[in-house]
């Protein structure tokens, strides 16, 4: 009896001693980690550099033009560096429509940056002459004289620039005219070039309706409300009739406000 009574406490001081143990490896754990974490974040983290930088951008945005709008010259530590400040900074740009930046560990950050791109084109009186401008669909003028591309893109006119630097924004009425022919461009870019030039013609606070100036048939053509594909061939059906009966000479202008197209002849 006595023997059993002492084996089961050897038994109990063993389980004992192995508890002890194991909560010293636990506690030698921790503390090894929490040192380790300590030595990276006060000794190693600080001194983490942006070794590389990646773009992903539309053109016509350059490398260099980004990393000098978003602050990115010289050495930049990794834990440092606030993205959002980089992201603000780069939309900051006239021609950067939205930014994405996030850091890659350990030592990457990666940018991708989206082009504005063009609806339509206006003409501004400058102390030079005439120059061209482009905006978005948002109205956003991003691009002036010599950097706005040759396009078949209509010209917008009815349009007053008191100031035509990159980054105006054209009045907030024509966003969704803007959207339309935003559309139109991805949908039906044929359709959208067989006009030349669309005048804003404004009715009245908050509103407007615009005049569409064909390329081939020379008679303009009064609209309102959304601009889109079914619209724009039903235009170019009717001038091909008119053209074809002979009677496209005599219109001065066709007027598609009401259900009931009006033709407006020339006097005499």
């Amino acid at each position: 009896m006595a023997d059993i009574i002492t084996e089961g406490r050897f038994a109990a001081e063993r389980r004992k001693t192995r508890r002890g143990r194991g909560i010293f490896i636990v506690f030698g754990i921790v503390i090894t980690f929490l040192l380790c974490e300590g030595i990276f974040y006060f000794a190693l983290a600080p001194n983490m550099r942006i070794e590389n930088i990646i773009i992903d951008n539309d053109p016509p945005l350059k490398r260099e033009e980004l990393l000098s709008a978003a602050g990115l010259h010289g050495q930049h530590y990794y834990f440092r560096l606030d993205v959002e400040t980089v992201k603000s900074r780069l939309e900051a740009l006239p021609s950067v429509k939205s930014a994405w930046v996030r850091k890659v560990f350990p030592a990457s950050l990666r940018i991708v940056a989206r082009s504005r791109q063009p609806v339509a084109i206006a003409l501004a009186e400058s102390p030079s002459g005439t120059i061209p401008l482009a905006f978005d669909e948002d109205g956003v003028v991003f691009l002036s004289g010599r950097e706005v591309p040759e396009t078949s893109l209509p010209v917008l006119s009815g349009i007053r620039f008191e100031d035509f630097r990159a980054g105006v924004r054209l009045p907030e009425m024509l966003k969704p005219f803007l959207v339309c022919l935003m559309e139109l461009e991805k949908s039906s870019p044929v359709l959208l070039s067989a006009f030349s030039e669309m005048k804003i013609v404004r009715k009245g606070s908050g509103q407007f309706e615009f005049v569409l100036y064909p390329l081939y048939h020379h008679v303009p053509v009064r609209m309102e409300g959304e601009l889109d594909a079914q619209r724009c061939r039903m235009v170019l059906i009717v001038l091909d009739a008119l053209d074809r009966e002979g009677l496209l000479g005599r219109v001065e202008e066709i007027d598609f406000r009401t259900e009931d197209i009006i033709y407006r002849f020339k006097e005499g």
